[in-house]
Parts: C-alpha cells; structure tokens; sequence
C-alpha cells in the first residue's frame, strides 16, 4: 500500500511522470485485478474521494470504480461506474457500459440537466414525475417542449383515437382533437335505390373515387362515365354506392352537401348530392319547380357524372 500525507498545501501528493518521447500512452496509471478466478461483476479497481463531515469524521464523497461484465476470453466486456453521496450514503448516478450509457440506473430521484450556451435548460429529465422537458425544468407531459419543433420525417401516431389536442384554443366545441387524416381511393357505383336488374358499364378508365379524410370530415371527388346503360327492372332514385366512410347519423333523410356535374344527361332543375344518414351511399337529386327534390333523371348511353361532396362520418 502506498500512502502520501500532505500537512503544508493543497500540492500534488503523487506525481506520475514520464518522459518517454513517443506517441503511446504515458505516465500510465494501471488498476490490475489479478484474480486466478475472474467472473461477471467482479469490481476490477476504484478510486474514492473522502471528506470529513461536520462531525469530523471521514465520509465518502464520490466513487469512481470498474467492473467485470463478461470475463469470456475474446469477448471480454466492462463498464465503469459513477457514484456519489446523497443522504450520507453512495448512490450509484451514471453506468458506462459496453453498448449504452445509464443514468440513474438504480431508478431514484435524480434529474439531468443539460445546459446550451443561452439554455439553462436545454435537457432535462424530470426523474419524480419521469418526464423530459426540453427548454423547461417543469414539464408538463411526457415530453414538454418549449420552443419550435422541426420535423424532417413523419410524425406517427401509433395509438387509435390519438392525435393532436388544440384544447389550448378550446372554444364550445365538443372535442378539440384531431385523431385522423387520410387520402384514399375506392369504387364507386351508378345504381337506384330499388336496384333491380339495372346494368351498367363504365368507359375504360373511369368509375374512379378519390377521398380524403380530415378528422370526422370527409372529402370525396367521383369520376363515373357511363357507356353503356339498361334500367331494367330499377325504380326509385338515381344513386351511388361505395362511399369509403358510413356518413353520421343525421336521424334524417340526409343533406345536400355535394355538386354534380352532368354530361349528356337531362336533367330540369339545379342537380344537388344527398349523403344519406348513417350510410355509404348518395342520393342525385335536382330541384323542381314546385320547390321540392326529385331524382334526376336516368342515366343514359355516353352520359357523365363529376361529383364532390363532403360529409361527416
């Protein structure tokens, strides 16, 4: 054991020097566990750095010492432990091992912070509450940012019913969430509410539907070009089928939320969309004279139809 005492100065008790002029490692300190018998979490060497507390007694202040991870020849792994006193005993803050770093491995109540040149609190890891602030030591959710945020990939909400809460900006409405988005395409179909055995073709290329879904609120564009068409034994109202999300329950007959484009197809009054009530179908109408709605009239050979319309699910 080698033991240095110091009474006249704060002046370096042990001096390492080396005057090798080369470009290896040196004056070299070297912690050597000679053990006949190796094993996982043998500690290898450590340095202690002691005090005197308030009573004059000597106290451990920190604690820096090695340790075996694996003793496997050729595959031998360690790591380095980080530890000081809280509460009059040595807690262990920091592992650094052969893949990662751990901080406050042994889960106590030890916050990091990290500063930034202007940030006093450009990182911090709220242990109490097991939140990450970034710009704030006091935040608020799982991760509380303050600041603008740059996203250079998607943003993945991996949760149904999750989204992005506005309720900062609530106003009297009944949910401040957007939880969806979507685009899409689907098929949509010409029929009559009473289908019978009413046959239709399409020109190559068309019978298209696009969609696109914010929230609750639907956006649907449909491109239906008919070339060839027999009624059969059809009645009723001129409709189309295949809509990508059943519609709200209105407890209605439903609403005119939609243009309709008609090519080659008569019609007498304003032609209007109905999205039906709780369902996956619209209804082509045009006003009459008498102020009500009738279906438009049949479709026909060579006839077109360019619809949007926007309904909530």
């Amino acid at each position: 054991m080698l033991k240095a005492i110091s009474t006249i100065g704060n002046f370096g008790n042990v001096t390492l020097t080396s005057t090798d002029a080369g470009a290896g490692a040196g004056p070299l300190l070297d912690l050597y566990r000679n053990s006949a018998s190796p094993a996982a979490s043998d500690t290898i060497g450590e340095i202690e750095f002691n005090g005197q507390d308030s009573a004059g007694n000597k106290q451990q202040y920190a604690l820096i010492h090695g340790s075996i991870l694996s003793p496997t020849s050729t595959a031998e792994t360690g790591q380095i432990h980080f530890e000081t006193a809280t509460g009059g005993a040595s807690t262990e803050k920091m592992i650094i091992g052969t893949t990662n770093l751990v901080i406050n491995d042994i889960g106590a109540v030890y916050n990091v912070r990290i500063e930034g040149d202007t940030d006093a609190n450009l990182f911090f890891t709220d242990a109490t509450n097991s939140r990450v602030g970034i710009g704030t030591i006091t935040p608020a959710e799982k991760l509380d940012v303050v600041g603008k945020i740059k996203v250079s990939d998607n943003i993945v909400i991996g949760t149904s019913g999750k989204g992005i809460d506005f309720s900062a900006t609530a106003g009297t409405g009944t949910s401040e969430l957007l939880a969806d988005y979507e685009e899409g395409t689907f098929t949509p179909v010409l029929t009559y509410s009473t289908p019978g055995t009413v046959a239709i073709t399409y020109v190559a290329g068309s019978q298209k539907g696009f969609y696109t879904k914010i929230g609750n609120t639907v956006n649907v564009m449909i491109d239906l070009r008919v070339d060839t068409f027999s009624k059969g034994t059809a009645s009723g109202f001129v409709q189309v089928t295949g809509l990508p999300f059943t519609s709200k329950d209105t407890g209605g007959f439903g609403r005119a939320v939609g243009s309709l484009s008609l090519n080659a197809a008569a019609f007498t009054g304003i032609p209007q969309v109905v999205v039906n009530s709780a369902a996956t179908f619209m209804t082509l109408l045009q006003s009459s004279s008498g102020g009500g709605q009738t279906s438009i009239s049949d479709p026909a050979n060579s006839s077109s139809y360019f619809i949007s319309a926007t309904y909530q699910e």
